[in-house]
């Protein structure tokens, strides 16, 4: 007998931001990358990410009554990278209405829609019906933003969040609480979070990252040096190939095979950047250059 494969929450998780990574919109419009999965028992039932079978249509419509329209759904499990929606353009119904239509169980929501004026409103009205409602795991939230980023810059333009000082200094001080009003902390990796009462478990709490340990800073920063030569390097290739650049075999086949290392270890899909990318990259490099108090050529900016 074929064993099923069954999924943990997480997995499914990660399926609907791989999801998310694959939408498409209309030119010149900045849609959210929207990736859907539909469950039961950790089973998928099906999938579909916005754009997916019609440009710019939104992803749960597409799973929902496109993909699943005659399967039974009631008590399943949807998982999505975005809030869904209250409100379409006749003759649209909106995601959040069709979910309660099909009398699906339980929604895990990726992050809120960053439309101040819908922010919220999906979720309320899901909890009004009846459904459980779940978030992504903390660490997965900053992920989805991070798709999104182009689409949330369109509501948070000239907004600056304001740090507490429990964020910004160390050690943490008796009775010191986060932003949220809470107890601040470290994890074993050196991690600091603010401790969050768990609403769906009463008595226990889930940890909110509010600074990387210094480790993982360093690693981040490797890595980023590492993305940062192998585009380089792919330029130099290209010099040696017009003839702009003079350069020994041996050297040629060194760079070579530390490229090859770099793309066996992060993928040559995630090593190339756009223009705007290549942007916050050079932002990113220049915060961490200066808190590790590097030299300003290791920053990017020159």
């Amino acid at each position: 007998m074929e064993t099923i494969a069954r999924l943990s929450d997480r997995d499914l998780m990660l399926r609907a931001i791989e999801l998310a990574r694959k939408c498409t919109g209309k030119p010149n419009k900045i849609s959210p990358k929207v990736g859907a999965v539909i469950a039961r028992d950790g089973v998928i039932m099906g999938e579909a990410y916005r754009g997916e079978l019609k440009t710019d249509e939104h992803g749960e419509f597409a799973l929902i009554e496109k993909k699943l329209s005659g399967v039974t759904l009631a008590g399943a499990t949807l998982l999505t990278t975005q809030e869904p929606c209250t409100s379409r353009n006749e003759p649209e119904a909106a995601c959040a209405l069709r979910i309660i239509e099909r009398r699906i169980g339980k929604v895990f929501i990726g992050m809120l829609d960053p439309n101040p004026r819908r922010r919220g409103r999906g979720e309320l009205q899901l909890r009004d019906a009846g459904i459980q409602i779940a978030r992504f795991d903390f660490d997965l939230v900053p992920v989805v933003e991070e798709l999104n980023r182009d689409f949330m810059r369109q509501y948070h333009r000239g907004v600056k969040r304001k740090r507490t000082a429990a964020e910004t200094s160390d050690p943490v001080m008796p009775g010191q609480v986060g932003p949220n009003g809470y107890r601040i902390g470290y994890l074993e990796n050196g991690d600091k979070v603010e401790w969050i009462p768990d609403d769906e478990a009463p008595g226990e709490e889930y940890s909110l990252l509010l600074r990387r340990n210094d480790k993982d800073i360093m690693d981040m920063y490797e890595e980023l040096w590492e993305k940062v030569w192998w585009n380089r390097h792919q330029k130099w290739l290209g010099q040696i190939k017009l003839g702009e650049q003079q350069v020994s075999q041996p050297v040629l086949e060194l760079a070579k095979e530390k490229a090859q290392q770099i793309e066996y270890k992060y993928g040559i899909e995630n090593l190339s950047w756009d223009d705007v990318d290549w942007a916050l990259l050079k932002g990113k490099m220049s915060s961490l250059a200066w808190v590790l108090g590097a030299e300003w050529d290791e920053s990017l900016d020159t």
